[in-house]
Order: structure tokens, then sequence, then C-alpha cells
């Protein structure tokens, strides 16, 4: 019987022997082979990662380049520039306002949110203006108060970021204080200087805003037709600075019967507009109008005074006036506004530029403005001018495409075959979690 177990064992071990491998053997066989399945895997698995991330990169540079890019030299080409022989081009651009944290008050000044919203809304600005800038070549720029969100709130260093950004949008150049951009004709707004009272009790804030951006009171021939900036913010107050705002428009008056010059009035704030209609192109709904503030110390309105509206008017006779501060287009006309009612005058609010303004269809207003008006008042206002409304983009339908593409990538990692790859990482991570807490009982 012994024998036979010994017969027995040999055999395997020759069996074993020659077959050239032990049970030892075989087993360091396996392991090899596992571990080459595994780094197999491993490989399979990072090539895997590689592809997706380069397509989210694809995917993301395309939708990015639309969204930023195309979508704003597509709104472009769906404006055509009002044609007029012998004419100057004349980009009206109102209420950029770039924001801040007095816009959206839940962001808190230096934060990373507050910074993120902010290159939002430069970007978008800057991109609109370079699109038109490209594409027209407009000869003038006038700009309708609010280049900044709160510069009359501001001061010192603070100011200057803001103002290096407003310069930085739209290509703002100067040598040292003064700009080098003689065809860039701005007034000041509300968000800019304040209303009458912030003026009459900080002067300097005027005063700064006129030495980086020009006078506030001014008179530029622009092709045949007189422009007449009006700092419109102290009309209804008192102070020196409203003396001297008014002094200026009364040596605009000629006395009834003088020829004047066609001429083009830019008030920030709109004219009283009591019938509430605004025309075809309004966004939202006519602001019935607002006044704090104890007689002739305003500190907030959304038009001026009639009283305001109609000296103004007699002494400058303009054509065509062009206002800001509602943030929405509106196109009005004046009957017998003047106080000898000689004409009616067409009145145009051109809505916000930007898209973080409560607007989501701003505007910019195209004019073609006649070289060969002369002095001749008489005119028509077509013979003159001719104008047209350009909209552009809307953010809100730009950010939901970046919403659906956001949300793509999210299921894509969820599914196979990259959420194949995380579901296991995410096992072994938590078996890891596991034993660590079972080694510390």
């Amino acid at each position: 019987m012994g024998a036979t177990v010994r017969r027995r064992t040999g055999r395997r071990r020759d069996e074993a022997d020659a077959d050239g491998a032990t049970p030892s053997t075989i087993t360091g066989v396996e392991r090899a082979r596992g571990g080459a399945t595994a780094q197999g895997d491993r490989k399979s698995r990072r090539s895997v990662v590689v592809r997706m991330v380069r397509w989210f990169v694809v995917m993301w540079a395309i939708v990015l380049t639309w969204g930023e890019y195309v979508e704003h030299a597509r709104a472009q080409k769906q404006c055509n520039w009002p044609e007029m022989a012998h004419s100057t081009r004349v980009m009206v651009i109102a209420d950029p306002q770039l924001v801040d944290e007095y816009t959206y008050k839940a962001l808190k000044k230096d934060s990373f949110s507050l910074a993120f919203v902010e290159a939002i809304c430069d970007a978008y600005v800057r991109r609109a203006f370079v699109a038109a800038k490209k594409r027209f070549a407009p000869d003038h720029y006038v700009f309708l108060g609010d280049l900044f969100g709160q510069g009359a709130r501001r001061d010192g260093p603070d100011w200057d970021r803001n103002r290096v950004r407003v310069d930085a949008v739209f290509d703002w150049t100067r040598d040292g204080v003064a700009s080098t951009n003689a065809n860039y004709h701005t007034i000041p707004g509300n968000h800019d200087i304040g209303y009458s009272e912030v003026v009459r009790n900080h002067p300097r804030i005027l005063d700064r805003h006129e030495e980086w951006y020009g006078a506030s009171n001014y008179v530029e021939r622009i092709g045949g037709v007189d422009f007449v900036g009006i700092n419109a913010m102290v009309l209804d107050g008192h102070g020196e600075s409203a003396n001297a705002t008014w002094a200026f428009i009364d040596t605009l008056g000629g006395g009834k019967g003088k020829p004047s010059p066609p001429r083009v009035l830019l008030t920030h704030v709109p004219l009283p507009n009591p019938s509430q209609q605004c025309g075809p192109n309004r966004n939202s709904g006519v602001i019935p109008g607002q006044y704090r503030g104890r007689p002739k110390e305003v500190v907030y309105q959304d038009y001026l005074t009639k009283e305001s509206a109609n000296r103004m008017l007699t002494a400058i006779k303009p054509h065509l006036i062009l206002s800001g501060h509602d943030h929405d287009q509106c196109e009005v006309t004046h009957k017998d506004a003047s106080q000898d009612g000689e004409t009616d005058v067409t009145e145009i609010t051109v809505g916000t530029f930007s898209a973080l303004n409560g607007n989501t269809k701003p505007s910019y207003l195209m004019l073609s403005v006649s070289n060969d008006a002369g002095a001749n008042s008489d005119r028509r206002l077509e013979d003159l001018i001719k104008y047209k409304l350009c909209f552009l983009p809307n953010i809100r339908e730009v950010v939901r495409k970046y919403i659906y593409m956001f949300s793509f990538c999210i299921l894509a990692c969820l599914a196979p075959p990259f959420g194949e790859l995380i579901k296991p990482s995410v096992e072994a991570h938590n078996v890891r979690l596991v034993i660590l807490r079972l080694r510390s009982v």
C-alpha cells in the first residue's frame, strides 16, 4: 500500500516535472497575467479619459467662439447703416453702466463672484463695440451718459480702477489725462456724477468727470449739424452747476424769428412723456415717472420737469433729441413742446448698450448726418438725419446654450464609457475608507 502511494506521488511529480511547472510557478504566472491585464485596463481607461477631455475642449471651444464672437458678428450683419449721400456716420451709445458691487448688492466687493460678473459685462460691451466698429467704421461716437456703474460714489484708486475699465472697453486713448479721441463725445449721467443735489454738494465729482471725459455742456459740429450736449443732471436743481448750464443754454437761443443752425440735443434724462407711448421697439412697460426730493433739490428723477424741458427746447430748437437713462428703447414726438408752439420734435431714447442692465434687447443707434445741412434750420429731419436702431445679442440665449453644454458634459461624465470609469474609482475609494475605519476601531 505504501509503495503504491509513493508510486502515485512520484508519478504526479514526474507529470509536473514533465509539464515544466510547479504549483508556485503557476501562481506566479497567473499573477503576472493579472498584472498585465490590470495595466492594460489602466491604459485603456486613461485613453478613454484623454479622448473625452479632448472632445470636451473642442466642443467648449466651438460653443464659446459662437457665443462670444459669432453671435456679435451675426447681430451686426442684421443691421444696415441708413444710407444718405454725403453724410457722416455717428454711433450713439447709452448707459453701458459697467456693473459693480452697487449694481448687484449680493456680490461683495473684491469677491470672485463680483470679478466674474464684471468680466462678463466688460467682455460683452467690448465685443459689441468692437464688432460694430469693425463692420461699420463710424466717424463719430456719442455717449449719452452712465459710463460707470456708480462713479459718483467712488473716489481715489477705486474710481481710477473703474475708469480704466471704461477706457479699455471703448478704446479710449489718452495723453495723460486728456482724451485723444477727438471723435468721442459724451455727456454725464446720474451714475457718473449723481443727481443735482449730489453735484451741488460735491462739485468735485463733476470736475473730475469733465477732467477725464470733457465738458458737460458743449456744441460740436458733426457733418453739417450741431450736436448740443447738455448736463441734464442739474437742470431741475440749483447752485453753481445748474446756473452755468442754464446760462449756456440761454446763449443758444437766437430769439424768436431768428434762424438757428440744425441741431441735435443730447440729454441723459428724457423729456416728459405724458402719452406713455414709446413705439414698436419698446421691450418693457413705459415708466410712469418718479421724482424724489424737494423742488430744485433732486435726488432722483425719471424725466425732466415740463418747465425745464420747454425752456430748453425754446432756446435750442432741436430737430432731434437723443436721450438715455431709461435702459429701454423709446421714440416719441413731443407735440407743441416749445413755448412758442412752432414745431414738433422727435425724441429717441436709446436702450442700454449692456446685456446686464435689465433689457434683454440691448441696442445702439446708427445715425447718418448730412454734410450739406448748411445754416438752414427749416429743413426737415429726414433731409438732415437718417437713423436706425441696431440690436445686440440676447445674453440670456447665449447663457442658456452654455448651460445646455455644461449639462451635456455632466451627463457624458456619468454615462458609459466615462461613467464606468468613475464608478469603480468611487467604489474603491469607499472600500479604502471602510478599511481605514475598521483599523481605527
